[in-house]
């Protein structure tokens, strides 16, 4: 129901904001931890330290046409049970695909994503999972975009879709900028001078993981579906190619555990249809989560 809410929430908000992106973000890492993160029904807690290493590498092949490649590496270790050993939970995906300049105003992003999703990355069970993204830019002016498009994937617990709208939008003085891609983050932030800006970030994720098997135990997966909303501070360097950021905020910490066999008919971007699953862990508390991350960052004009 939280997850919900701040969704929502969160889709209001951006939808009554009414330059283009010059910009890519080549490499992008953060490591942050959400801090003692409880269980239901138990006095235990959990630390979850977050890693997340992202890469893109465009290959232009003419004015109309690049090639997008890429990698993204996340993992997550915490306690899935209260008093349990640490779990590891490791994600490698790979980027493959398009970007299309269809006309003046009109681009499209196509990007297939496989990706290996298990704990410590072994390879035995349900761990390989294909999913895809199609997205659409218009070029409204100098200073708006608009996006929409779709994310799709096999899940542990089924198949996942998410509709995508959004909007890139740079005010007239460079100061504010704001870039939504709802429901899966949006960020807004106001720029004080060359070096340093403030904003507020917001950031909606939902994977799945095969954990490894014990024994002739039941085969496993841990659904992850974490809402982060939080105030940030940004500092620039080098004619800003280099970003350093540091934020803080709430997380929602949903890590459940089901069986194998036990799945969804189709999960909607918040809203899980015909759930009538059997979660094996309890129910974990979100709480405060703090991050530091650094960007590399290309601009598209030189």
């Amino acid at each position: 129901m939280i997850n919900r809410l701040c969704t929502i929430f969160i889709a209001l908000f951006f939808s009554q904001l009414l330059v283009a992106q010059d910009y890519i973000d080549l490499v992008k890492v953060n490591y942050g931890s959400i801090l003692n993160a409880s269980f239901d029904n138990s006095d235990e807690e959990t630390n979850v330290s977050l890693l997340d290493i992202n890469v893109t590498y465009p290959i232009k092949i003419n004015d109309k046409l690049v090639i997008v490649t890429g990698v993204d590496y996340t993992q997550h270790t915490l306690d899935l049970l209260p008093n349990a050993a640490s779990t590891s939970l490791k994600n490698i995906t790979l980027k493959a695909g398009f970007n299309i300049k269809h006309s003046d105003k009109w681009t499209g992003t196509y990007v297939f994503l496989p990706k290996i999703a298990s704990q410590d990355l072994h390879t035995d069970g349900d761990h390989l999972f294909f999913g895809g993204l199609a997205l659409l830019k218009y070029q409204k002016n100098d200073h708006m975009q608009y996006r929409i498009g779709a994310y799709a994937s096999s899940e542990g617990f089924g198949t996942f879709l998410t509709p995508i709208l959004g909007l890139y939008h740079l005010s007239e003085n460079k100061k504010w900028e704001v870039s939504a891609s709802l429901p899966i983050n949006a960020d807004v932030n106001h720029r004080f001078n060359d070096a340093v800006a403030i904003g507020l970030g917001f950031q909606a994720f939902v994977r799945s993981f095969s954990l490894e098997r014990q024994d002739n135990a039941p085969r496993l997966y841990a659904q992850m579906s974490n809402i982060e909303l939080g105030p940030y501070v940004q500092h620039s360097f080098l004619d800003n190619s280099i970003l350093v950021q540091l934020q803080g905020g709430y997380s929602t910490a949903s890590y459940e555990v089901f069986q194998e066999n036990d799945t969804l008919p189709i999960r909607v971007s918040a809203f899980e249809f015909g759930d009538d699953r059997n979660q094996l862990n309890p129910e974990m508390t979100g709480n405060l989560f703090v991050r530091i991350g650094a960007t590399y960052r290309f601009d598209l004009n030189k």
